[in-house]
């Protein structure tokens, strides 16, 4: 009989999807085959692209299939004016298509990861949440992800539990994910008498990875509408950029600054020729400009001998930096077998796997 492992979480951006990989990767190194099933996909466009960008990649990296999209992602439902464009009164006949591809996947294997909506409350307006869509399915255990690195991850555990009991279903266990390293020793203070101690299971606490939330230069690039200004870096847009330093002051001043970070993207004016040729010169993954000013030729060829891209944004810097906040850091194919690691390393199988 095939066993759901059905991932949920109160917030979004928890890291559903890089979790559903490692799990996969080890249950199949363990010679059991997995799927991969999202019971509602994302599309990047409302009317023209359908897919869910986390349902191809997994599709192209550790779930190679012939089954069609419509099996492994049923419903497609646009993240922005959904419940206009999502009709509430064809609730049933969505939860049917869902069922039909849920059962489909569970006669071919044996383990299906389950990617649940971005929230719990997602959807709930039009019938399709994770609790109701489970229920569907028979599945009466979710599986919590929670990220919240201060005393506030317990109320939010909290409420999660009574909102399952409320709607008749249970906690499988918690995983405790992306979470700060200096909470961790808090976690394992909490755990006997604010978390085990009511019946909630920990499967796992897993720290942040810099290495797997640092976002490319690339996305910089993407999210920012900037113009890559030397091609012969172009190799460095796949450098991850681990922090953002703002160098508006003096060059003294700014070497301070650049001599305690790693692989920063450093944003300052096109024409402060002399901080872009010192932020060179240190741990930097680019060098990004704002105003759309073009630097000196000086900085140019710097940039060329150590292979840094030069990033021209079309912005302010106040802009050029919120926009690059914004940025989600997606998980690339080379990054997968950390992911299993990962996972290997930190989860309770019993719990999981029971």
């Amino acid at each position: 009989m095939v066993k759901a492992i059905y991932l949920c979480s109160l917030r979004e951006h928890v890291g559903k999807s890089l979790i559903s990989i490692g799990i996969m990767l080890n249950l199949q190194e363990q010679g059991k085959k997995v799927a991969y099933f999202k019971p509602i996909g994302i599309p990047k466009g409302a009317f023209s692209d359908k897919a869910d960008r986390d349902v191809g990649f997994i599709q192209n990296t550790v779930f190679k299939t012939d089954l069609p999209y419509a099996i492994i992602s049923p419903v497609s439902i646009p993240d922005c004016y959904y419940v206009d464009l999502i009709d509430s009164a064809r609730k049933e006949d969505h939860l049917i298509s869902i069922k039909q591809a849920y059962e489909e996947l569970s006669n071919k294997y044996d383990y299906i990861i389950i990617e649940g909506a971005p929230s719990i409350k997602k959807y709930i307006r039009v019938g399709l949440d994770d609790v109701t869509i489970a229920k569907t399915l028979g599945i009466n255990e979710l599986v919590y992800i929670q990220t919240e690195s201060s005393d506030k991850c317990i109320d939010s555990l909290f409420f999660t539990k009574k909102y399952f009991e409320f709607r008749d279903i249970t906690f499988k266990g918690v995983i405790f994910n992306k979470i700060d390293h200096e909470y961790k020793a808090r976690i394992e203070e909490l755990k006997e008498n604010h978390i085990k101690r009511y019946n909630i299971p920990i499967i796992a606490i897993v720290e942040k990875s810099l290495e797997l939330l640092s976002p490319r230069v690339s996305e910089l690039l993407w999210a920012i509408g900037g113009e890559l200004l030397n091609e012969i870096a172009i190799e460095g847009l796949d450098q991850i950029v681990e922090t953002y330093l703002i160098a508006a002051m003096n060059v003294q001043a700014a070497l301070k600054y650049l001599r305690s970070v790693k692989k920063a993207a450093v944003i300052t004016g096109g024409d402060r020729t002399d901080v872009a040729l010192a932020a060179l010169n240190e741990n930097v993954s680019v060098l990004i400009l704002t105003g759309f000013i073009k630097p000196d030729v000086s900085v140019i060829n710097e940039a060329n001998k150590k292979k840094i891209p030069i990033i021209l944004s079309p912005s302010d810097t106040y802009t050029t930096i919120r926009n690059m906040e914004r940025v989600k850091p997606s998980i690339q194919e080379q990054e997968v077998n950390l992911v299993k690691d990962l996972v290997k390393k930190h989860f309770n199988w019993d719990i999981l796997l029971k």
